[in-house]
């Protein structure tokens, strides 16, 4: 018997009710925070649904991972243009604010197999169109990560992995749970 109580808890069965009054419920996880509940997200920064930290410090591309996992999470994956597109305004209201041109890392490379690039977080081939003109080109066969404020465009570059640049961390996709505890 599978009794539902609430939208986010299930009762498993009526037998599970034992002599003491207690009964076993199994928590449901749902996708984002539904009930809009304030979430302290400090040091990310909410762009478009989801969670960024944009680093104020120039780093390698393997120190940006590494300060990235730290946080609990990866360099930016950009899985759709619109998710792009939206990261990127936000990097032009910044540049703007700041009136300076910022090179980001992202999780892009080719490490792995060159002239391929993947996310590094992923391990998905880099679909999105939105490198910026003649790019990548692998200058001098020595340029394997990528990285997104190559000039106006604030588009997709490849750069030396050895170069110091900013960086982007994205955060994990939020889960919300819920769980009752009955005594």
């Amino acid at each position: 018997l599978l009794t539902t109580l609430q939208p986010n808890l299930r009762l498993v069965s009526s037998s599970a009710c034992g002599s003491q009054g207690y009964c076993e419920y199994i928590p449901l996880f749902s996708a984002g925070n539904p009930n809009d509940v304030l979430i302290n997200s400090s040091p990310f920064i909410m762009v478009n649904n989801s969670y960024y930290y944009f680093s104020t410090q120039s780093v390698n591309w393997f120190a940006a991972h590494e300060n990235c996992r730290k946080m609990g999470s990866n360099l930016v994956t950009f899985e759709t243009p619109e998710e792009f597109d939206s990261v990127m305004k936000y990097l032009l209201n910044l540049r703007i604010e700041e009136n300076k041109i910022h090179m980001y890392w992202t999780s892009g490379n080719d490490l792995g197999w060159h002239t391929m690039f993947k996310w590094f977080s992923s391990g998905e081939v880099i679909k999105i169109k939105r490198w910026a003109p003649g790019q990548p080109d692998n200058y001098q066969g020595k340029e394997h990560c990528v990285a997104v404020g190559y000039d106006d465009t604030n588009r997709l570059h490849d750069s030396r992995c050895e170069y110091l640049k900013k960086y982007i961390c994205e955060a994990p996709k939020q889960e919300t749970i819920s769980i009752v505890i009955w005594k």
